[in-house]
């Protein structure tokens, strides 16, 4: 009996905390959506429509959840600046999607400026093809000391930007800020 426990307890381990690659698929389907409803991205338009449809909305479930971990699904990022903070508890995923960018190049910043864990970030464009592209990797080392990545993206005009954050470790927090101009 003492055998079977073990052997079902080591199996629910190693089924447990088996974590798939680190991607932006979260990201993926709600790119897909904006591009249906807001159809191809035409650079003569200007940001605000988007932001006008998309605040009550946001506004209202930051309200109900308190922009904490309670949010569901991947979070709106603006390319304007504006910081957004949060923190990753264990083994969880933060994934954002900003709109499609009026800019060539953007600069994404995320500062891990508490927490212990070592966390994934990966980002990744859509086009409105729908075809998904990789463009940066990176894993924040698993130390208490603040870190701040900038990644300079290229090529970026008329793309959605997703970022996919992946806290691996299972019992430390990872809090950051993100902005992206």
């Amino acid at each position: 009996m003492k055998k079977l426990i073990l052997v079902f307890s080591i199996a629910l381990f190693a089924f447990t905390f088996t974590a798939g690659a680190q991607n932006c698929n979260q990201g993926e389907k709600l790119a897909k959506a904006a591009w249906q409803k807001y159809g191809p991205w035409k650079p003569n338009i200007t940001l605000n429509p988007f932001k006008a449809s998309i605040k009550p909305i946001k506004n209202t479930w930051n309200w109900i959840a308190s922009n904490g971990g309670a949010n569901i699904g991947p979070r709106y990022l603006e390319i304007d600046g504006s910081k957004e903070n949060g923190s990753i508890t264990g083994q969880t995923k933060r994934t954002f999607v900003t709109h499609p960018s009026f800019n060539d190049n953007v600069k994404l910043t995320i500062n891990k400026y508490d927490g212990k864990a070592k966390t994934g970030v990966v980002i990744c464009v859509q086009g409105k093809d729908g075809v998904t592209t990789q463009k940066e990797s990176y894993i924040f080392p698993n130390d208490k000391n603040g870190k701040v990545k900038t990644f300079n993206l290229r090529n970026v005009k008329g793309k959605i930007i997703i970022v996919s954050m992946k806290n691996q470790s299972v019992g430390n927090k990872f809090k950051y800020r993100i902005d992206a101009e």
